[in-house]
């Protein structure tokens, strides 16, 4: 007999995170140790890294957030596909991006939003809000006026790379105002639009060859639209 059920989801907060009121900790259904980072934490990595190594530092973050990202696809795959009761590989493209955006809320990641239309061209736009990794990232305006997205960029770039089997780079290029620049809009009470503005990054994601020519256009201020033009004229 075939078994034609589909399985719930997975990472449903209200069966994935497990609490234990006499400790105070936080597991997974698995039983492993959830970690609650505070946002002192986050912020310093990315001013000492600022700090110690300037521009520099954007290439660390974004290499502990890709090496970081493929540890955790390879921890959540094996979650699952025991789950599952097949492969990855076997699941199609959209239980697969389903899976992806459910447990990206359920760790604190944000809601994510992926869009296929360029597809075409080998490109992706995701689009993250309210995502616990952009919490720094605004840091790096201090230098060059633009926020460091790149934590967040290679943790994308690390899952559609391990899924794709191939070298897949990310890069941000849009993102709502950091909290630094919004707060005096925030602190006008006659303004309720500005102070619930929702917190987004929005990133380009394909292989290296192509991504490798967004970061130079972000610096010159394109935005998604613009580079997204440039990228597709002549493909």
């Amino acid at each position: 007999m075939t078994n034609t059920s589909i399985p719930g989801n997975y990472f449903s907060p209200r069966f994935y995170v497990k609490s234990d009121p006499a400790t105070g900790l936080l597991s997974t259904r698995q039983g492993d140790r959830l970690v609650a980072v505070p946002d002192f934490l986050l912020r310093s990595i990315h001013r000492a890294l600022q700090s110690e190594a300037g521009q520099a530092g954007t290439l660390a973050l974004y290499t502990f957030g890709f090496s970081w990202g493929g540890s955790f696809y390879d921890h959540i795959r094996g979650e699952i596909e025991s789950y599952r009761g097949t492969t990855i590989m076997a699941t199609n493209a959209v239980e697969f991006f389903a899976t992806m955006r459910q447990l990206w809320t359920v760790h604190g990641m944000g809601n994510l939003t992926l869009d296929f239309s360029h597809r075409q061209h080998g490109l992706i736009v995701v689009t993250t809000e309210n995502s616990v990794l952009t919490i720094g990232s605004e840091i790096g305006l201090k230098s060059g006026n633009l926020p460091w997205h790149h934590l967040q960029a290679g943790f994308i770039a690390a899952w559609f790379s391990r899924w794709a089997g191939k070298d897949i780079r990310a890069c941000a290029t849009d993102w709502s105002d950091p909290p630094e620049i919004s707060s005096t809009a925030a602190l006008d009470s006659s303004n309720s639009d500005s102070s619930s503005k929702e917190n987004y990054t929005r990133f380009i994601v394909g292989v290296t060859n192509k991504i490798q020519q967004v970061e130079p256009w972000v610096k010159q201020g394109l935005r998604t639209t613009e580079i997204l033009e440039k990228l597709t004229a002549n493909s």
